[in-house]
């Protein structure tokens, strides 16, 4: 077996001129594995070859554009045969030419939810005696349901079939229900014309080993091949046919979707299994990086060194010309983190010119930091990859199923009054907060549904009375039209799509609507109760996310480390990098321990922990590798109810020190003491951070002050926290009469007076003032309706009869048995006053 190291990319024509048999291109982090790959794919096709006798295979969608694209350029000319293909892609194609020689109708392919969504139906309907005893409660439980699903999903993966797991399944008790159930699975799956990935997957692979020649072909060129599963390994193997001409790309320290069922040790036993019929094999290694610096190298690699060498490319690896940094911060509050990261970006920007685009926020899991990194980047009017940004999470779709939770959700929940007030004050209705805590306040005293209240008290929403009222529409019809029913019937709706403030209200529900009619082909039976609960879970794999900005938008990338690989940038940010949260060991924990599928029956838990640190570890090496200039490492170290935090050991290792206190201390929030802004909102801030600084010398103070007040750049008036200026309008109108209580306070302080009771801009009014002022209401229209009869004093009966009048129109005291103890309250000291 010939191994052979290439340095610089000129040096490459010789072993891409070399096409025959299989070989092995070793890559490390930016060494060209890419590029090298297309170059041999349009090698092969200037050499006469035909583009479809020539496979390339890749892991996504956006790796085979990308490889399609390098394809064309060097190509020059465009050649439509000349494809990159995902697997799954091609395995669909394959079972389509397969379907249509058998004269047989495609079979709808299941997301991964719709395939959950299947499996939990067939265990509602299972006989629980079938199971263990400690799984039955389980039974009806989505997450349960998912365990299941991703053990299926690894069966396929791993070539078990339901045979060989009876016999694996023959030591375990939680194991020896599923045989059976994974055949009533795919009978479900064939009765319904579906098919899930893996069995897609499966299928493939029957078609190639049946021999058939249409599937077979001149060259196969595999990029990532440190990701592919044992399925799709063997697929790759048997498209070359008889003269295993396969070309696989790796790099076995980045192999990081073991929960996907990638096999890192698939690049180890690639040779092997196609030299057995005495073929000739070579490796070749790239050996130098055109991204990556020694410094950025160097960290890299100490993430990976406890793994042990991965095929020993480590040292071939030539790093990099240009300079390049990796840093380590610690932070004593989650918020001061986020802020400094914000920061950071900013003045990247600002003063060294990186654009956003080449910069990215990187972390293990999007339920910490995120939320609060893109708060702070939005304070800096930074355009970045939010956290919300699935089509579910819009503002648009979410008023949709607030309607829908508002009829659906259980009284007892509480969730469907949540959505309820959501929509009262939403751009639907845009009730003020007063008047809908008002509703909200008489709903809970007098117990009546939210859609009487509405229909009585916010006539023009009757509709969304009438839609919350009979839900049936939601749990009955089918998703398309259960939102086209609401669409016909909800008013208010066609005046957010002409909002010129909201134009991508339109794009939101026309997206949302295609989706729907597609899923009706999918599914006819889904309704769009289900479709929002299935999409809030989790995001469907064949369902687009709805961009609102500009494709050519300069924007931050805030995302997942495992969503970055393939990617580069010259600046990135490792965020949350804490332990617990990465590494993260959880994975290892399912209930079904679907990782010892395939295991040596021997292997202890910690053989598994210990397995899945080798992957963290990879994915530490991958995310460090995607900067071109520098990293930077972020984590907090403690912080308010968040318990005792420590930095990741990663973190130790990408900074080459020895222990956490060789960090150095948390970095200290605050400003340096000189002035220098990067922006107006950064002035900003700064000038009034400065105004209330009570440390800060008087003169400097007051110069904020002037600044803030006097300066054209910005109108004090948009300062949040300054509410808007009202009608300047006199606040009495015609004559004024006064209580006595009133003269009182108007007597001793107008302003006072003027703020308090006319404008209740300093509303403290307790319940004792509130009585006082509706019993001076019930007195003194008493008396002025007396004296109109030409009375010298009303009479108790009056009176009486005016404090029902009155007591309707005033907020009440509390629940209604403390309401009814002031009415008794005032009834008493109503007789009181008249019959003395």
């Amino acid at each position: 077996m010939q191994r052979v190291v290439l340095g610089d990319p000129r040096e490459w024509n010789a072993a891409i001129a070399h096409t025959e048999g299989p070989q092995l291109i070793l890559a490390g982090p930016g060494t060209g594995k890419t590029e090298f790959l297309a170059r041999r794919v349009a090698h092969l096709i200037a050499e006469g070859h035909s583009p479809t006798s020539v496979l390339a295979l890749t892991f996504s969608r956006r790796a085979a554009a990308e490889l399609e694209a390098r394809i064309g350029t060097l190509l020059k000319r465009p050649v439509a045969e000349a494809s990159a293909s995902t697997f799954h892609s091609l395995a669909f194609r394959m079972l389509e030419l397969d379907r249509h020689r058998a004269g047989a109708g495609v079979p709808v392919l299941l997301t991964g939810p719709e395939q959950v969504r299947l499996v939990g139906d067939l265990l509602g309907e299972e006989d629980p005696d079938r199971w263990p005893a400690n799984l039955r409660p389980l039974l009806t439980s989505p997450t349960f349901a998912g365990e299941v699903t991703d053990f299926i999903m690894r069966c396929q993966e791993r070539l078990i079939d339901t045979e060989r797991l009876a016999d694996l399944a023959s030591a375990r008790s939680d194991w020896r229900p599923l045989p059976d159930f994974i055949h009533r699975y795919r009978r479900r799956l064939t009765d319904s014309g579906k098919i899930d990935y893996g069995t897609l997957i499966r299928h493939a692979l029957e078609v190639a080993e049946a021999g058939d020649r249409d599937t077979h072909f001149a060259h196969v060129i595999v990029d990532e091949y440190q990701d592919t599963s044992p399925a799709q390994a063997r697929l790759a193997q048997l498209l070359t046919g008889e003269s295993a001409n396969l070309t696989a790309a790796a790099d076995p320290n980045q192999s990081i979707y073991a929960f996907r069922g990638a096999d890192p040790d698939n690049v180890s036993r690639l040779l092997p299994a196609l030299t057995a019929g005495g073929r000739e094999a070579t490796i070749y290694v790239l050996g130098r990086s055109l991204r990556v610096p020694a410094e950025i190298l160097a960290s890299a690699c100490r993430m990976v060194e406890p793994n042990g060498s991965a095929l020993g490319t480590e040292s071939e690896v030539v790093a990099a010309d240009h300079a390049g940094s990796v840093e380590a911060y610690t932070f004593d509050q989650r918020s001061a983190e986020a802020e400094w990261i914000a920061s950071e970006v900013e003045t990247l920007r600002v003063v060294e010119g990186v654009p956003l685009a080449h910069m990215a926020v990187l972390v293990r899991s999007t339920r910490h930091l995120l939320p609060e990194l893109s708060r702070a980047l939005d304070r800096r009017q930074i355009p970045h990859d939010r956290p919300d940004t699935r089509l579910v999470d819009h503002p648009a779709i979410r008023l949709i199923a607030d309607v829908v939770a508002a009829g659906v959700a259980p009284a007892s929940s509480g969730e469907g009054e949540l959505a309820v007030r959501r929509l009262l004050l939403g751009p639907l209705l845009a009730l003020p907060l007063a008047r809908e805590r008002e509703l909200n306040r008489r709903g809970r005293i007098s117990s009546m549904p939210w859609e009487q209240l509405i229909r009585e008290e916010i006539p023009q929403a009757a509709a969304l009375a009438d839609l919350i009222a009979d839900p049936e529409w939601a749990t009955d019809l089918p998703a398309v039209d259960g939102f086209w029913h609401l669409w016909d019937r909800l008013p208010g709706l066609e005046r957010l799509v002409l909002d010129p403030h909201r134009p991508d209200y339109r794009h939101a529900w026309a997206t949302f609507a295609r989706l729907l009619d597609r899923q009706a082909e999918r599914d006819p039976g889904m309704s769009l109760a289900t479709y929002l609960e299935a999409a809030a879970a989790g995001d469907f794999e064949a369902s687009p996310q709805l961009r609102l900005a500009r494709h050519d938008e300069d924007r931050l990338v805030v995302t997942t480390l495992h969503q970055a690989k393939g990617l580069e940038f010259d600046v990135v940010f490792i965020a949350d990098a804490v332990e617990g949260v990465f590494p993260d060991s959880r994975r290892a924990r399912s209930l079904l321990q679907t990782h010892m599928l395939g295991a040596p029956t021997d292997l202890t838990g910690r053989q598994v922990v210990a397995a899945r640190l080798r992957e963290e570890r990879r994915l530490a090496y991958t995310a460090t590798t995607r900067a071109r200039r520098r990293v930077v490492w972020t984590a907090t170290t403690a912080g308010i109810d968040e318990g005792e935090r420590r930095p990741s050991r990663f973190m130790l290792a990408a900074a080459g020190v020895d222990s956490f206190d060789d960090l150095g201390p948390p970095v200290a929030a605050g400003d340096d003491g000189t002035f220098a802004p990067l922006s107006l909102l950064d002035a900003e801030a700064r000038l009034r951070r400065l105004l209330v600084d009570p440390t800060s010398a008087t003169p400097r103070r007051l110069a904020a002050l002037s600044l803030l007040a006097t300066s054209r750049h910005w109108d004090p008036a948009s300062f949040a926290g300054v509410p808007e200026s009202g009608p300047d309008a006199g606040l009495i109108e015609g004559g004024l009469r006064l209580s006595p209580s009133q003269a009182d306070s108007y007597h001793q302080c107008p302003r006072r007076y003027a703020l308090e009771r006319r404008l209740r801009a300093l509303d403290f009014d307790s319940p004792y003032a509130t009585f006082g002022t509706l019993v001076h209401e019930v007195l003194e229209n008493t008396e002025k309706t007396a004296a109109c009869q030409g009375l010298s004093h009303g009479d108790l009966d009056s009176a009486l009869a005016e404090l029902d009048r009155v007591w309707e129109r005033y907020p009440p005291f509390g629940p209604a048995p403390l309401d009814a103890a002031w009415k008794r309250r005032a009834v008493q000291l109503l007789e009181q006053m008249y019959t003395d």
